[in-house]
């Protein structure tokens, strides 16, 4: 894992008739990788084209069934039994699959097809039933026949009411008389509409009877165009009798009836296939699918002959037996030929890293942003300790790291029944990212320790330093353990000119933050430095080991110009700057100030770039400061200006200016130059054999050499000012820890208080008599915090929460907000 495994170009001859069986045990190995040998082609053109294109049209089958799968799950569940997926490796299983997935599509689509009919045919007849059912259209066909007049009725929606209310009146001159009444939505009829498909739309649900009572015909037809036109459903358009409209309605309860039972043994049959027919295969069918889907593509990179196929794919150096012993044993039994070629010494080979299931989340992380080139070190490993570490700096509580290493250890510890069991999506990805968690967790927990934070609350499991603090006086030495009054730092009582004692005076807690901090004024402060800076020390140390990086890379490779005007100057620019930065940081925290010190690191910064001689403000941390800041920035300025921006290009036009060139092109501005060994090149394989030779030649063609000095120097100028503006930028982005961690911190910390508050609302309104008032269901997780927090903690926060200190060591109370760097 440290780098990628040797990698050997080979040369695969397969029998025409038994390529695919050959694949399907050469993709199982999962770790050879086959080039193009048809680049020039269309891909609608290639011999496997059609392979490709059934297996895409599996595929969107069953993400139509998947669709489905979403829709009925709430009433089907998706605990369903599925089959393995060890038959997708089949040579005829692409077939066979495609053949059982299009005849259960066709029968589920024609199901479907009869449950949405069924669906608007309900529809259809509850409206009409309505509007035989409503009282003003008994009023209206009781006495329409005796007096001739017209009658129109229907219904449409309410967002078009009022328009098709005032178009009525306009259109018909006032001589249509509409009686409009709102149709009642039973919840069948919302389902009813859901899966009636495209032929309803949504506005269906909240629609009107309306009913248009004329005495000219003209006037009805007008109505009836206006109607139809604003998405009217007409229902009713003869005058009926008493006695039919009695009839009638009678025969729609009944059809209704008969629909509704209709519905339920259709909707019971969709239900049914996908439970018993489709959703315990889906597994075994998506595999399929993508195997050989993945098979066609590598096949269609083959050269195809008359009889035989020829592949060159890169194999790792420890897989070539495997992968002989698996040709040998399968279905060819020797008659596939792997044949080792000479890697092109222009040619860089694939990465290949191999992972088990704790690497291959990390190394997933590392991939997302791009891959190493061949041989380089891997960022993966580190990424198995810095990721998690990283989250812990953000996210340090020791209660939710603690949850969350317990969801990893219990996936963990039942991770062999859930890989045997279907996962929906974020179940599946959370599972997939156990081993990730579980060192999340655990670093939170880490860092929730050192911060002295559970859920909001501060943890007494070490006692407090306050209680050892000893005082020097002119009268004599003073300790007050017990007392708090007004004093230095409001803790002892000590008069002002006190000093402390360096040897038996402040002493830090053994581990984390001071327990004495709760509750106190100046907590906020006190995390707000701590975390901003242990943040930019962090991130120093993180930008060194990419520059480590950087340095192995450059020695494996042998590329000693890049570490002797790369490597080094940039470690110490980055060394001799914010290096030097990390070292106050520290400095201060573990150097004893005395009162009145006013260093500010921010400060302290400003001036080491913008004023090198100190300037009247300036306060020394130690002895020679001004001096080591002075050298310091002469390295920093030296090492970028001369020896980052010009050895590099000089180098390089000296080392192209001295080898022997093939002039291709005189009459160019820029020459064309073609390295010697790169003419020697050409030869190789004609010893080999002329096959071989033309196979590279084709696949991995010498590229065009062309040496432009004005194209270097611009590259290294804007390296080194990358790298210069980089090492700023990326310092300021790794203040997204302290932000991130504080913004956590208080959150926790407000939830908690208001549960406090929302508890102590609960005690007043149970006195006044007024009715309870839930808790939100988030603040129930700072419910076992209570129990971890002793009496003492409670003391000690009543006891300082006006203290401050102003004697400088890292965990003491300070007597100002402190600035960002200090």
């Amino acid at each position: 894992l440290w780098r990628s495994q040797d990698m050997k170009l080979v040369s695969v001859t397969f029998e025409r008739d038994k390529i695919k069986k050959d694949m399907l045990l050469i993709g199982r190995m999962g770790c050879v990788q086959f080039c193009d040998m048809n680049a020039a082609a269309q891909a609608f053109s290639k011999q496997y084209a059609g392979e490709v294109r059934r297996c895409e049209d599996v595929l969107r089958m069953l993400r139509f069934f998947k669709e489905q799968e979403g829709k009925w799950e709430p009433e089907i569940g998706w605990r369903v039994k599925e089959i393995g997926t060890e038959g997708a490796f089949h040579e005829r299983a692409l077939d066979e699959t495609e053949t059982e997935v299009k005849s259960i599509t066709s029968e589920y689509h024609k199901t479907l097809e009869n449950y949405q009919q069924l669906s608007s045919n309900w529809i259809n007849t509850y409206e009409y039933w309505q509007l035989l059912d409503a009282a003003h259209v008994r009023e209206v066909t009781g006495g329409s026949e005796e007096s001739g007049l017209g009658l129109l009725a229907g219904t449409i929606p309410s967002s078009k009411l009022a328009t098709f209310e005032r178009l009525a009146y306009r259109c018909t001159r006032g001589y249509c008389k509409l009686h409009l009444s709102e149709l009642p939505k039973p919840s069948i009829m919302e389902t009813a509409i859901a899966d009636a498909g495209e032929q309803f739309k949504d506005d269906d649900l909240d629609r009107y009877l309306f009913i248009g009572v004329f005495g000219s015909q003209s006037v009805g037809s007008r109505l009836k165009r206006l109607a139809q036109s604003m998405d009217a459903r007409i229902l009713l358009e003869n005058n009926l009798s008493m006695e039919q409209r009695v009839n009638e309605e009678r025969e729609q309860r009944q059809h209704i009836v008969d629909i509704s039972k209709m519905l339920m043994k259709s909707r019971e049959s969709l239900q049914s296939l996908l439970r018993t027919r489709i959703l315990p295969n889906m597994s075994l069918w998506t595999h399929t699918a993508v195997i050989h889907k993945g098979i066609a593509h590598t096949m269609n990179l083959l050269h195809m002959r008359t009889h035989t196929a020829i592949g060159v794919a890169w194999v790792p150096s420890s897989k070539m037996e495997s992968l002989q012993d698996a040709l040998r044993s399968g279905v060819s039994r020797g008659d596939t030929v792997i044949t080792v070629l000479e890697t092109p010494s222009h040619v860089s080979p694939p990465t290949y890293f191999e992972t088990n299931q704790y690497t291959e989340v990390f190394q997933g992380i590392v991939s997302s942003y791009g891959v190493p080139r061949y041989k380089e070190v891997n960022p993966g490993v580190f990424t198995i300790i810095t990721f998690p570490w990283l989250f812990g700096v953000m996210y340090g509580d020791i209660g939710h790291g603690l949850i969350i290493t317990f969801v990893a250890a219990m996936f963990i510890l039942y991770e062999k029944r859930l890989m045997k069991q279907s996962l929906n999506e974020l179940v599946e990805m959370i599972f997939s990212a156990r081993y990730l968690l579980l060192f999340m967790g655990l670093f939170a927990t880490f860092y929730g320790l050192l911060y002295n934070d559970a859920f909001g609350l501060m943890l007494e499991y070490s006692s407090s330093s306050f209680d050892m603090l000893v005082w020097q006086s002119g009268s004599g030495t003073i300790s007050r353990p017990a007392q708090c009054k007004d004093g230095p730092c409001g803790i002892c009582g000590a008069p002002e000119t006190a000093t402390m004692d360096s040897t038996t005076g402040y002493s830090a807690p053994s581990f984390g933050v001071d327990v004495a901090w709760s509750g106190a004024s100046k907590k906020l402060d006190l995390y707000n430095s701590f975390k901003m800076k242990s943040a930019i020390v962090i991130g120093i140390c993180q930008m060194m080991l990419g520059l480590v990086l950087q340095f192995c890379n450059n020695r494996y490779f042998g590329d000693w110009k890049h570490i002797y005007f790369g490597f080094i100057p940039e470690v110490i620019f980055l060394t001799c700057t914010f290096g030097y930065m990390s070292f106050l940081i520290i400095l201060k925290w573990v150097s004893p100030f005395q009162t009145g010190c006013k260093v500010s690191l921010l400060e302290t910064m400003v001036n080491f770039f913008l004023n090198p001689g100190g300037g009247p403000n300036f306060h020394e941390l130690f002895a020679g400061q001004l001096g080591i800041q002075q050298t310091l920035l002469g390295f920093a300025a030296i090492a970028v200006m001369p020896f980052m921006l010009f050895p590099i290009p000089y180098i390089e036009w000296k080392y192209h200016s001295t080898h022997d060139y093939a002039d291709n092109d005189s009459d160019r501005e820029s020459t064309t130059l073609v390295p010697q060994e790169m003419q020697e090149m050409r030869a190789v394989g004609q010893a080999g054999g002329e096959d071989n030779n033309d196979l590279l030649q084709s696949l991995f063609p010498v590229p065009e050499y062309i040496f432009d000095m004005q194209e270097v120097c611009i590259k290294q100028i804007i390296h080194a000012i990358e790298f210069v503006l980089g090492s700023v930028s990326n310092t300021a982005s790794y203040l997204r820890l302290w932000a991130l961690s504080l913004a956590h911190a208080q959150l926790s910390e407000v939830t908690g208080w208001k549960k406090k508050e929302g508890g102590r609302k609960k005690k007043s309104q149970q006195n006044t008599g007024l009715p309870r008032v839930p808790h939100h269901v988030a603040h129930r997780a700072t419910r076992p915090a209570h129990s971890l927090r002793l009496r003492r903690v409670h003391r000690l926060a009543h006891r300082h929460a006006r203290c401050s200190c102003r004697h400088g060591s890292a965990f003491c109370l300070p007597s100002r907000a402190p600035s960002p760097l200090g």
